[in-house]
């Protein structure tokens, strides 16, 4: 089946992986190639979390600008986890998104990181 629409030329996902997100958390930190608006953020874990859920926090400059909760119910390795800020994030070339995770358990389980940038 064919796709109904083609995907804009002017969109590129960026990547960013932690080594942890449970125990000992560990940031991940990703650059803004260039102008452009902030559509989607998403995570995969590497792994379950063991005993409370966690919580993903994506900075802009250290400015907060959405969140996603990874519950530990169920959690296994390949899950996805996504947000839609509520309001539109605009980012410029070189702005440093962090994304922050806390309050998970588990040892060294890793995540990896998604976002949707749309260019202006």
């Amino acid at each position: 089946m064919p796709l109904p629409d083609n995907r804009p030329l002017n969109t590129a996902d960026l990547t960013a992986y932690t080594p942890s997100c449970g125990a000992n958390p560990v940031a991940a930190y990703v650059r803004a190639p260039f102008r452009g608006r902030l559509l989607k953020v998403a995570g995969i874990l590497g792994g379950a979390i063991t005993t409370a859920d966690g919580t993903v926090t994506v900075t802009v400059n250290a400015a907060p600008v959405a969140s996603f909760t990874v519950p530990q119910s169920g959690s296994a390795a390949g899950q996805l986890f996504s947000v839609v800020p509520a309001s539109p994030v605009y980012l410029n070339e070189d702005d440093v998104v962090a994304l922050t995770p806390s309050g998970a358990s588990g040892t060294s389980v890793p995540m990896y990181f998604s976002l949707a940038v749309r260019g202006a």
